[in-house]
């Protein structure tokens, strides 16, 4: 009986230890998991669910981190745009940053920016991935 069990754990188990999961696939399956704030260990090291963005953003709701943030998210979006891989709404969502921030609403404007800057970020990802497997996309 306890060799059943034995065997049983083990093939249980085995597709867990057969996949060695590169960070960003761990990094992705915790965020989906737990959302942003969440704490992992991956490969002996901890690291958080958060965003470079969210990370960025979770400063000081004053002005001037505002209007900083939301330039670095105009910039980013700048060279997805160059690139050809601008995200359609992001322009709204700066628009709405500069509104925030203009109107004092620094948390708001600072949120707004970090979504900007991911969303291109994004693009930019898109527009790597479009270069190494644009075969993918050719008929056979």
């Amino acid at each position: 009986m306890k060799k059943i069990i034995t065997i049983a754990a083990v093939l249980a188990l085995a597709p867990t230890f057969a996949s060695a999961e590169s960070f960003q696939e761990a990094f992705e399956s915790n965020r989906a998991m737990y959302g942003k704030n969440h704490t992992f260990e991956w490969n002996g090291k901890n690291f958080s669910t958060n965003h470079e963005e969210e990370v960025e953003a979770a400063v000081a709701a004053t002005k001037e981190n505002a209007l900083d943030l939301i330039a670095k998210a105009k910039a980013k979006n700048k060279e997805a745009a160059k690139l050809g891989f601008e995200w359609k709404l992001t322009g709204g969502i700066l628009k709405d940053a500069q509104k925030a921030a203009d109107a004092g609403e620094y948390r708001k404007a600072l949120d707004l920016a970090a979504q900007a800057k991911y969303h291109s970020r994004m693009g930019i990802q898109q527009h790597a991935y479009a270069q190494s497997n644009w075969h993918l996309s050719v008929p056979q």
